[in-house]
């Protein structure tokens, strides 16, 4: 009687799994997901040699994945269930204390190969370019997330790749290159500087990033005045537990100084200022600092300083560029990401006189486009 039940109990969940998986087939695709501000798997065009390497068959697993029918419903079930079994790391985010969500960052989670490439071609760059420009022009500054600086937000025993380590590697190779904000964010790390539910540091961290920035640099620092632009972001994280979480408040810093900006994206798309905020009204709310992400952005500030800036960046940069922005007579920002030219020439081009490398440590470290530094 057990064997008959057992074999009609995996019958009819074999049968409901098809079932889901032909519903899914036959459902229009979705190309982004709003929910979680990424671009979904679509179906692979089938080719024998990855079918053969087995890379087809990993692309139709992400592509079921993503396009699973009702796919925030299970996120949102599945956390639900974990939270009930006192899970305190769900979907690779931990939850931590006083309404932090916080992003995990584990040794097993990075390409260690990747990494070492990765620091190797920023040394390699760095020393290149001062050899240009001068060592006082040319700058880094790596970005620890916030499981490296929120420690007392995590939970109990919970570890995470060592940062520092590879922001100490960069220091000692090149020692009068790199901006160092760990211990800067250390110090403030009881004020939010991070967002609870997404994965940015918050205009303030990036201000305290600026600070620190003018200051290694002699700059007088400007005084700006803050206006908060929403009271309810749900960031990246939010959308991995999909559970009701207190929103986060994104605040703009606007110099003092009265000022206007000519912005231009990838050449072609102009731009009045350093804000779009259409954003606001989107689930991507951090998108409203430049609109998000593009290969190329110039900026040219109506009361500017000397000299042409090129920041080399990812996404944390936009809280902080709006700041820096007004110390040079123009700044333009790469996205390797989305960038293909070659970064010597694209420097000579445009009368590049400083450079900033500014990217999240962990971003940096798994980012398979660093290599195009080399170009």
């Amino acid at each position: 009687m057990k064997k008959s039940f057992n074999k009609i109990f995996f019958t009819l969940f074999m049968l409901l799994w098809a079932g889901l998986i032909v519903i899914n087939l036959i459902t229009p695709t979705k190309l982004f997901s709003q929910s979680e501000n990424k671009v979904l798997a679509q179906f692979p065009g089938f080719d024998m040699t990855k079918f053969i390497e087995g890379e087809f068959m990993e692309e139709i697993d992400l592509f079921i994945n993503d396009q699973f029918i009702g796919r925030n419903q299970w996120i949102k079930l599945s956390t639900i269930v974990e939270t009930a079994l006192n899970k305190q790391d769900i979907n690779s985010v931990y939850l931590g204390k006083e309404g932090y969500l916080i992003e995990r960052h584990r040794d097993s989670d990075v390409n260690q190969e990747l990494a070492e490439k990765n620091i190797q071609t920023l040394i390699d760059f760095m020393t290149k370019t001062q050899g240009v420009l001068g060592v006082e022009h040319v700058k880094a500054m790596l970005v620890p997330s916030a499981s490296q600086i929120l420690t007392d937000k995590l939970p109990n025993f919970a570890s995470g790749y060592d940062q520092l380590e590879v922001i100490n590697r960069l220091d000692q190779a090149l020692p009068h290159s790199m901006i160092r904000v760990d211990s800067v964010l250390k110090a403030h790390a009881s004020e939010t500087i991070y967002y609870h539910t997404d994965h940015h540091w918050t205009s303030l961290g990036a201000y305290y990033g600026y600070q620190h920035w003018a200051n290694d640099l002699g700059f007088d620092e400007l005084d700006f005045d803050v206006k908060t632009l929403s009271e309810t972001f749900l960031g990246t994280l939010h959308s991995k537990i999909n559970l009701a979480f207190k929103a986060d408040t994104l605040e703009q810093y606007i110099p003092q100084n009265a000022t206007t900006y000519d912005v231009l994206i990838n050449q072609t798309n102009e731009m009045s200022g350093l804000y779009d905020y259409d954003k606001l009204e989107t689930k991507d709310q951090y998108g409203v600092f430049f609109g998000g992400n593009y290969g190329q952005i110039e900026i040219t500030p109506s009361q500017g300083g000397s000299g042409n800036l090129l920041v080399i960046k990812d996404s944390f940069a936009n809280a902080m560029v709006p700041m820096i922005v007004n110390h040079y007579e123009k700044t333009f920002m790469l996205d390797l990401r989305h960038y293909n030219g070659s970064v010597e020439s694209f420097m000579a081009e445009n009368d590049i006189t400083d450079v900033l490398v500014l990217y999240n440590t962990m971003g940096f470290v798994k980012d398979i486009t660093i290599g195009k530094l080399s170009r």
